[in-house]
């Protein structure tokens, strides 16, 4: 606007411009406009005032600019830190004696560039010291990533000049022509010593993983099939030209694979010597500061000594996630997600500011949501399965559960677990059924009052979103279900001491599976009375129904897995033939063949 009020006033001020414009004015008025020179004159000069406005307001916004820059490097001086992060960063930027740079590792998601992209808001938000940032994703040559410096440079000129030459372009027919003439030549060379880049993404130069999974070999040798080849008194001499062939294959596929291994490993270390060579050339003679972010997961610490410690003499912070970065995490999911039910945002927002992030230090026990994207996806996943659901069925409890489901989901899927989550019964004690399928229970979310907060939620809903599931219907039947689940009180008990069932009237045959289990762990020796607990759960489902016996020796199937327990097992199989004699269980796991095999023969063997 200051611009444009500057060639405002400068049009009535020079002759020519002024004779152009009343000539066009003329022209107007004889043709289109019934108005005189004066009136035109007249409403000129009052626009003429707005523009000394204008201009009067940005002279004195750029003083106050300046003034607040004078005050902010004084202030920035004299500043310490208030942490070991921000103390080594401020003393690495204010100390110009030692040509090196400044290196941010840690894991992917452990908030290296939000912790950065905090300390320059928080201390050069009116500095006078440029700041600039580049990201490296996929700028492989020195050609591409001087290219990305330069556009970054020019982006963040905010100069009058700047300004004027980018207004020229607009200016009809020779705007363009005068933008190309006058235009500035941005480069690292052509600004202020002391400013500072931000190298962001610096894994991503290469697309592939410097440390990865050891991948599969072309050729993997089996070695029973040759060693036979060659076995005993009466070996055919052609076996053994056989096994020298086979190993000739072997050498010759396993050159292939170092071959194009060397390359590329070869070929990225020349990416990232480019890439260095360019940002000492920064440092060391034009003298600006460089803060590089790095994922130390994908380059590995190797790799990361050989081309940025040992090259660039750098000062390492290697990064953790701390709770209120974790906080910060939630703050952000509640900000970013709008609901359509006001009125249910209120609730789940209420529900996460008072629980979860009361409960941060549980979370921050799973090795697995360390990594804030992960941690923000099982947050994100909460949200929106909540908002499947009525608000009236939104309790504090039933948020709990959700939330805690959603997070078992999240880790069986990153753990490649989960398969038995289908079998787990609606409403049950989550730290039971953890126990009881997977040998043991991660730390749940409790709210204050303890009641019904642990409850499991059926898949469908709990993996909606890890899973990538259609949304579940009838949201209200599911809630239902949650409710009457019967046994919970029962697992509560049992999931403290197992010894709890021994005066439970109430539970089923996966209370008795959990004992038989507890007793083999703590008590090898001991003997129970099964058949009396087996006789009692068994009154729990309708045995005339194949599929309720299928059930069973499913659930069996997943929960016993590698162990016999002979007697247990025969006198459970003989409750459950009764009636299906000449029905055959479909599975194929040991267990599911040892029903088939006690149904035929009255034995397991």
């Amino acid at each position: 606007m200051a611009i444009i009020s500057i060639f405002g006033i400068l049009i009535y001020r020079i002759d020519i411009l002024r004779k152009v414009c009343k000539n066009i004015c003329i022209y107007f008025i004889t043709w289109y406009v019934d108005i005189d020179l004066v009136t035109i004159k007249n409403i000129y000069l009052c626009v003429e005032k707005l523009f000394r406005i204008i201009i009067a307001t940005f002279l004195v916004i750029q003083f106050l600019n300046w003034l607040l820059e004078l005050v902010w490097e004084r202030w920035l001086k004299k500043q310490k830190g208030s942490n070991r992060f921000e103390t080594s960063l401020l003393r690495y930027l204010q100390d110009s004696s030692i040509p090196r740079c400044f290196l941010v590792t840690g894991e992917w998601g452990t908030g290296k560039t939000y912790e950065v992209d905090k300390f320059f808001d928080k201390y050069f938000r009116y500095s006078k010291t440029k700041v600039y940032r580049i990201s490296c994703f996929g700028l492989d040559s020195r050609k591409e990533l001087v290219k990305e410096i330069s556009n970054t440079i020019e982006q963040n000129d905010k100069s009058f000049y700047a300004l004027l030459i980018k207004a020229m372009q607009f200016v009809p027919i020779i705007g363009g022509a005068i933008f190309k003439f006058f235009k500035k030549a941005y480069g690292y060379d052509s600004i202020k010593s002391g400013s500072i880049f931000i190298f962001d993404d610096f894994e991503r130069i290469t697309s592939r993983a410097i440390v990865k999974e050891k991948s599969p070999h072309l050729y993997k040798k089996t070695s029973f099939l040759l060693s036979n080849a060659t076995r005993g008194k009466n070996s055919i001499s052609e076996f053994k030209e056989i096994v020298k062939e086979f190993e000739h294959v072997g050498e010759s596929f396993q050159k292939i694979e170092n071959f194009f291994s060397y390359n590329l490993e070869r070929t990225d270390i020349d990416k990232y010597n480019i890439a260095i060579g360019l940002i000492n050339d920064i440092i060391e003679k034009y003298e600006m500061k460089v803060v590089i972010i790095c994922n130390s997961e994908v380059l590995g610490e190797k790799f990361i000594y050989d081309i940025l410690r040992s090259k660039l003499n750098c000062i390492e912070y290697r990064k953790i996630v701390l709770p209120e970065v974790r906080i910060s995490v939630i703050d952000k999911c509640i900000k970013n997600k709008v609901l359509l039910d006001d009125e249910k945002q209120k609730i789940i927002k209420g529900f996460l500011n008072e629980n979860i992030k009361y409960n941060i230090d549980n979370i921050l026990f799973e090795g697995q949501f360390s990594n804030l994207r992960l941690y923000g996806n099982l947050l994100e996943a909460f949200i929106i399965t909540a908002d499947l659901f009525d608000k009236k069925d939104l309790t504090k409890e039933f948020m709990n559960s959700l939330f805690n489901s959603v997070m078992i989901a999240h880790i069986a899927f990153y753990d490649k677990a989960f398969d038995k989550l289908s079998i787990f019964p609606s409403g049950a004690n989550i730290e039971f059924l953890m126990k009881l399928f997977y040998g043991g229970s991660p730390t749940l979310i409790r709210t204050q009052q303890r009641i019904d907060d642990v409850k499991w939620i059926d898949i469908k809903v709990s993996g909606y979103w890890i899973f990538n599931l259609s949304r579940p219907d009838e949201s209200d039947s599911i809630v239902e279900e949650w409710k009457k689940y019967q046994y919970y009180e029962t697992e509560e008990k049992i999931s403290i001491s197992f010894q709890e069932l021994v005066d439970e009237t109430n539970y089923n045959m996966l209370h008795v599976f959990y004992f038989q289990q507890s007793m083999d762990k703590y008590d090898k020796e001991g003997e129970w009375d099964y058949k009396t607990y087996v006789d009692c759960a068994l009154k729990q489902y309708d045995l005339t129904r194949n599929e309720e016996v299928q059930y069973i020796v499913d659930i069996m199937s997943q929960i016993f897995e590698g162990r016999i327990y002979q007697n247990f097992f025969e006198y459970l199989f003989s409750k459950l033939i009764q009636g299906h004699e000449n029905q055959e269980i479909i599975g194929t796991t040991y267990i599911h063949d040892m029903y088939n095999t006690y149904r035929l023969k009255k034995t397991l063997h």
